[in-house]
């Protein structure tokens, strides 16, 4: 996938803690409060005393960013320089890596300059930092790829220390963004100011989006050229917290864009989504040739096809058996499709590449389909905001006569046809059809088709130690989550399926797979189990309601105005036959509750019959935003189900 975003989670395995957003490539790839009078300053402050930093700046923060300043200058579409600044206190050791510093840069960008200093608790200089300690890496998951990793980290240092780095970059072939403007970069860090100044030439015509209160930037003149300026003012470190929302749309930010941009040979404005589509379909145009070799194989495959659905599955399976996926990263290979004869020489490809060559095949075969871009990680692109920051992710689309569309994922033709990863269901997409973009919405998931149905059959002996078997089927989004199994080994899938018992230490004896590539596809996890599930007590057995299923209160902090978000919508129904020892029984007779909120809903039935104690529990789980003055009626939904699958079922041995 030749992302900007997969570029950024590149260089995140160097830093694995969770980061929000890195800065910007500057279009390489798919990738608070009222503004003050801006003043940007690019000269050192000569102290850093932490004791400066205001308490409650420093209260529950790792690190304080000090200043940030970026000072951009376009002198023409093809060329620009960026100028940094950024100084952070690091107040403990769990903001170590808040110190690290990593920029990558390709043949579109050169990092020009780099240099810094590292201040004592006092704000004393205690050392400074040349170019030479830059480290940089060309390792990368791509086949061929002109991306370097520049990074640098300090030596271990006593806490609380301050670090200052400056740093310039050169763009010069181009760019479709002059900045993504992100002062906060990791949980837990506070920022005491930061300034972003953009000079371009005068009457060039941009577009920005401050997040997330739409800030406007302060405009002036400055002789033949335009001066943006965004100053932001202190603002408490911000705490991850559970459903919540991408950090791009509450963390303080400015996306600055040119409306008509060079990259490369290649030119196009973003005025609109409709525009953007049309560079994407000019730089993808001519590249749709197939080898002789592959229209041949396209008529052979066809030749004995009853419709299309079965022309489209035959091409698909052609598909999986000829490529693989493989990222080219050279140049402007970042967006534009490798041509189809290459893919077909070659036999790999990228996600733009894979899906320009299916569509070659279908092409071939009389029918229609429609590169189309969507982001993994965004469901909704901005609106009235053309931007390729949001986007990361090339499929392929096929229109439907009731008008929806078919989506063929060409990365992973071992899917069945036609399925929806969980990854984008429901988001929002950038079809290329006519030569230019329609925004489109691909089919998502409801608790009808994205569910889990799981057996289990359980011996329980008297001193509570049980042997299990059970069956977990698998169904939309939640098929594609577990698939991964598939290509695992013996080892990894006890292992895997290990973690899903919650009793202590079952071992697993083996696992079986199921899986069925149909028009609802669908895969069986099977498992034998040895472990304790009872604890005996006296005259009594504790029993774990579901041991199958885990569910925590979500964590708010106090004073959070973001919404609820929850992801996706989906549905559990188990059931959990256990067979009793000798004169064991549930003496409660039986037990039912349910209950339904805006959020989902879920049953419990628990009866014996005969020796058998039967346990079901349903849960249906909403998908939507939801306001956050509902909190404490969403904690107690999923407080309920937590408490639902840990109860207790006692049993008295008589």
């Amino acid at each position: 996938m030749p992302s900007y975003m997969l570029k950024i989670l590149h260089i995140a395995k160097f830093f694995s803690e969770k980061v929000y957003l890195l800065p910007s490539l500057y279009g390489r790839g798919w990738g608070v409060g009222i503004f003050l009078l801006f003043s940007l300053s690019l000269s050192a402050q000569t102290s850093w005393s932490v004791s400066d930093i205001p308490d409650s700046l420093k209260k529950d923060a790792y690190s304080v960013v000090r200043d940030y300043q970026v000072s951009v200058t376009a002198t023409s579409q093809q060329s620009m320089t960026a100028h940094y600044r950024r100084v952070v206190t690091i107040l403990n050791k769990k903001g170590e890596r808040h110190s690290f510093w990593n920029r990558a840069t390709s043949d579109f960008e050169q990092l020009i300059s780099f240099s810094g200093k590292i201040y004592d608790e006092q704000g004393k200089v205690k050392d400074k930092i040349k170019r030479n300690a830059v480290h940089t890496s060309q390792y990368s998951e791509h086949l061929a790829t002109d991306v370097q990793h520049n990074y640098f980290e300090p030596s271990e240092l006593d806490y609380p220390y301050t670090i200052e780095l400056e740093w310039e970059v050169k763009s010069s072939k181009g760019y479709m963004e002059y900045e993504y403007f992100f002062p906060i970069e990791h949980d837990r860090q506070s920022m005491e100011k930061a300034s972003f100044k953009l000079t371009i030439p005068s009457g060039t015509n941009i577009r920005y989006n401050g997040m997330p209160h739409q800030w406007e930037a302060k405009k002036q003149t400055e002789g033949k050229s335009d001066v943006y300026a965004w100053n932001m003012p202190a603002m408490r470190c911000l705490i991850a917290d559970d459903y919540d929302d991408e950090p791009m749309f509450y963390c303080p930010s400015v996306l600055a864009i040119p409306s008509d941009f060079k990259f490369g040979e290649s030119s196009g404005t973003l005025d609109s989504w409709e525009s953007l589509g049309k560079w994407y379909a000019q730089l993808a145009e001519g590249r749709g040739t197939l080898l002789p070799a592959d229209v041949q194989k396209v008529k052979e495959l066809t030749a004995d096809c009853k419709n299309d659905k079965e022309k489209i599955a035959a091409l698909y399976r052609y598909l999986g058996e000829k490529t693989r996926y493989v990222s080219i990263q050279l140049g402007i290979g970042g967006w534009q499709p490798m041509k189809a004869e290459e893919v077909g020489k070659t036999g790999f490809g990228d996600c733009k590449a894979l899906t320009n060559y299916m569509q070659a095949l279908l092409k071939e075969a009389g029918i229609a389909s429609c590169q189309t871009i969507i982001s993994t990680e965004y469901s909704d692109l901005l609106k009235g905001f053309p931007n390729m920051h949001q986007t990361n992710h090339v499929i392929l689309t096929i229109p439907q006569a009731d008008g929806g569309n078919m989506v063929v994922e060409c990365t992973n033709p071992q899917l069945p046809l036609g399925f929806v990863p969980g990854s984008y269901a429901g988001h929002e997409a950038l079809q290329i059809t006519g030569g230019e973009g329609k925004l489109i919405r691909i089919p998502d998931y409801t608790p009808q088709n994205n569910y889990e149905r799981l057996v289990a059959e359980v011996q329980l002996q008297a001193d509570g130690k049980s042997t299990v078997k059970f069956s977990d089927d698998h169904y939309g989004a939640r098929y594609g989550s577990v698939r991964s199994i598939v290509y695992q080994d013996e080892k990894e899938r006890k292992d895997n399926v290990a973690h899903w018992v919650y009793l202590h230490d079952p071992v697993i004896d083996k696992v079986k797979l199921n899986e069925v590539k149909t028009d609802t596809p669908h895969i069986d996890v099977q498992a034998d189990l040895k472990v304790t599930y009872g604890k005996v007590n006296g005259n009594r057995i504790f029993l774990t309601c579901n041991p199958f299923r885990d569910f925590h209160k979500p964590r708010f902090r106090n004073g959070r105005q973001r919404p609820i978000v929850v992801e996706s919508s989906y549905s559990l129904d188990d059931e959990i036959r256990i067979s009793l020892p000798e004169n064991c029984v549930f003496s409660a007779g039986q037990k039912t509750e349910s209950s339904s909120t805006d959020f989902g809903s879920y049953t419990l039935d628990i009866k014996q019959e005969g020796q058998m104690l039967i346990i079901k529990t349903k849960v249906n789980v909403n998908k939507g935003r939801f306001d956050i003055s509902h909190k404490k009626e969403f904690s107690d939904f999923r407080e309920a189900l937590s408490n639902m699958m840990t109860r207790s079922v006692i049993l008295d041995i008589r």
